[in-house]
C-alpha cells in the first residue's frame, strides 16, 4: 500500500512538472530564440543556408556576376545608415534624403562608379528640396490601473501633425480592424484610437475613418509577429497617425480590455516636428557609352528608411553588378548606352506629392533624356528572405525564414510588348527568379509607377522592367542585410544581364510603341 502510495505521488508530482514545463514552453515565442529582436539569424548562418542556384547551361557569359560580392554593398549601405542614427537620430533614421545619410551615400557610391572601368560622365546633380518633414521627438505611454507601459515601436507616420507642447493626454478606444463594424456605438471623438492592420489585408481605410469620425490620434497597430517599427506614408489625415509593432500593440489593447467600462485607459502622447527648408536632394549619374547613341536606363533609388537593405540598397548593389559585367565587355560589342541614375526616390514629399523631386525632374526633361531609349530597367527591391508569418503548426509567435527568396511582383512594358513579356518571364525563370504567375499590368509601386504618372505616354514611348518585392519587412527597422539572400541577387542581376543582350537584338522601333498601339 504504501509502495503504491508512494508511486502514485511520483507520478502525479511528475505530472505536474510536465505540466508546468508544457505550459512554460508554450509561452516561449520562438523555438529558434530569434523573434524578438533583429536580425533573425546572423549573415554567416545565412550565408552558408541559402540555395545558389545554378548557372544555367549556355549562360557562362554570366558567371561573373557575384552575388555574395553583391551583397557586401548591401552591408555597405546599411552601414551608412547606422552612421546617420548613431550621429543623434535614433528613432527617424536611414540614408534619409537631404541629410548627411544621403550625403554619404553619394560619396560611397560614386566611388564604386569610378572604380569601374570605362564609366563616364559620373556626377552627382542636386535639386532644391521643398521644406522637409521630420519628427524631432515623440513619446507614448498607456497608464491604467496604476500601471504604465511605454510604447517603444510607435513611429509617426510621415508628414503627421505635431501636438500640442508637452503632449496630451486622451482616453485609448479599441476600435479592432476599424471598420465600419468597429466603430458602431463607440464615441471615438477627442481620443486615442487603436485599429488593427496587417499586410496582405485589404485595405481597410481603418486610420482615415477614426480620423473622419473625430479621432485626435491614431494608432495602426501592425499584426505581424515581433515588435518592428513601420516607416508609414502619409495618412492623409488631421489627426497625427502612429503605426505600432504588435507586442506594443496587444498590450495595449489587453490594458484597454482590463479598463473595462470604468475609467478608461489613458494615452499621454507627445509628438514634435518640423519642416527644414533650404534642403537639397541629389541624384547620381553614370554611363557606359556603347556602341550607338540609342539607351538603356537603369534606375533604382539610393535613400533608404531604417537600414533600407532591401528597400533599395538590394537594387542599388545589384545595378554596380550589371554595370561591372558590361564594363567587361568591348564598346563596340555593347549595342546601346548604359546610363545609371541613382534616384533620390520616393521616401520624401514633393510639394505634397509623394515622390522623389528627381522623378519630376526626369519628367520635365522627358524629350531630351528618352528619344532613343529601347528600355528602363527599374531595379528596386530585387531580393528578399522568404519568409512565413506564423505558419500552421508552428510552435513559435514569429515570422518564419526559409532559405531562398521570395517571389517578385513584375512588369514587362505592358501587354502590348508580348516579346518583351516573353523574355523577361523566361529569363528570370532561366536564372532561378521565382515570379507572380501573371505580370502587373502596370508598374508596381515604384519609380517607375512615378514616372508613368507624371510621364505623358510613358508606357508607349519607353519600354520598362520593373520587378519587386513588398512583403513582411518592407519598410522596417528590421529591414536588415540579412533578409536580402546573396543567392537572389546573384540570379536576378545575371538575369538583367542577360534581358539586355536580349533586348539589344531588338531594333529600337519595335519597343517604342506607335499612338496605336496603346488603344
Amino acid at each position: 500500500m504504501r509502495k503504491f502510495l508512494f508511486c502514485s505521488s511520483a507520478i502525479l508530482a511528475l505530472s505536474i512538472a510536465l505540466a508546468a514545463q508544457a505550459q512554460e514552453t508554450q509561452k516561449t515565442r520562438s523555438t529558434v530564440g530569434q523573434s524578438l529582436t533583429p536580425p533573425a539569424y546572423s549573415n554567416a548562418r545565412m550565408e552558408g543556408a541559402l540555395i545558389p542556384f545554378p548557372l544555367p547551361k549556355g549562360a557562362e557569359a554570366y558567371g561573373d556576376i557575384d552575388g555574395k560580392a553583391i551583397h557586401q554593398y548591401v552591408v555597405d549601405l546599411a552601414q551608412i545608415s547606422r552612421r546617420y542614427r548613431d550621429s543623434g537620430h535614433p528613432k527617424f533614421w536611414g540614408r534619409i534624403t537631404g541629410t548627411t545619410g544621403e550625403r554619404e551615400t553619394d560619396q560611397w557610391l560614386t566611388g564604386k562608379l569610378h572604380a569601374i572601368p570605362g564609366l563616364t560622365d559620373i556626377r552627382i546633380q542636386e535639386l532644391p528640396l521643398p521644406p522637409q518633414w521630420f519628427p524631432k521627438s515623440w513619446n507614448v505611454t498607456l497608464t491604467s490601473g496604476g500601471k504604465s507601459i511605454q510604447l517603444d515601436s510607435a513611429q509617426p507616420d510621415y508628414d503627421s501633425a505635431a501636438l500640442p507642447a508637452g503632449g496630451v493626454e486622451l482616453d485609448a478606444v479599441y476600435a479592432g480592424l476599424g471598420t465600419d463594424a468597429d466603430f458602431v456605438g463607440k464615441d471615438v471623438k477627442g481620443k486615442a484610437v487603436f485599429v488593427y492592420g496587417m499586410q496582405g489585408l485589404a485595405n481597410l481605410d481603418a486610420v482615415k475613418r477614426a480620423d473622419r469620425l473625430g479621432a485626435a490620434v491614431v494608432f495602426e497597430v501592425s499584426m505581424l509577429p515581433g515588435n518592428m517599427r513601420y516607416q508609414a506614408y502619409p495618412s492623409g489625415t488631421k489627426a497625427p497617425a502612429f503605426t505600432v509593432g504588435n507586442d506594443d500593440g496587444t498590450a495595449a489593447r489587453n490594458m484597454i480590455a482590463a479598463a473595462g467600462t470604468g475609467v478608461p485607459a489613458k494615452v499621454k502622447v507627445s509628438l514634435d516636428t518640423e519642416k527644414l527648408p533650404g534642403l537639397h536632394s541629389t541624384m547620381v549619374w553614370a554611363t557606359l557609352p556603347g556602341a550607338t547613341d540609342e539607351t538603356i536606363y537603369i534606375t533604382a533609388h539610393k535613400d533608404g528608411w531604417f537600414d533600407g537593405s532591401g528597400d533599395n540598397a538590394g537594387g542599388v548593389a545589384s545595378t554596380l553588378g550589371i554595370l561591372q559585367h558590361f564594363a567587361k565587355i568591348p564598346q563596340a560589342k555593347r549595342k546601346r548606352t548604359i546610363v545609371f541614375i541613382a534616384l533620390d526616390a520616393h521616401h520624401n514629399l514633393d510639394n505634397q506629392r509623394n515622390g522623389g523631386v528627381g522623378d519630376h525632374w526626369l519628367s520635365l526633361n522627358k524629350a531630351k533624356l528618352f528619344t532613343k531609349t529601347a528600355l528602363m530597367i527599374n531595379n528596386e527591391h530585387p531580393s528578399t528572405v522568404t519568409t512565413q508569418s506564423r505558419p500552421r503548426y508552428y510552435p513559435g509567435d514569429e515570422i518564419a525564414w526559409g532559405n531562398t527568396y521570395m517571389p517578385l511582383e513584375w512588369y514587362a512594358g505592358g501587354k502590348q510588348r508580348p516579346e518583351l513579356n516573353k523574355i523577361v518571364w523566361n529569363t528570370f525563370r532561366e536564372f532561378g527568379v521565382p515570379l507572380e504567375m501573371d505580370a502587373s499590368p502596370t508598374p508596381p509601386a515604384s519609380d517607375m509607377s512615378m514616372l508613368a504618372v507624371d510621364v505623358p505616354d510613358f508606357e508607349r514611348d519607353i519600354a520598362g522592367i520593373d520587378a519587386g518585392e513588398y512583403h513582411n519587412y518592407f519598410h522596417t527597422d528590421w529591414e536588415t542585410p540579412e533578409t536580402v539572400p546573396w543567392t537572389g541577387l546573384e540570379a536576378v542581376t545575371r538575369a538583367y544581364a542577360k534581358i539586355i543582350d536580349q533586348v539589344n537584338e531588338m531594333p529600337l522601333d519595335k519597343l517604342q510603341l506607335p499612338k496605336s498601339a496603346m488603344k
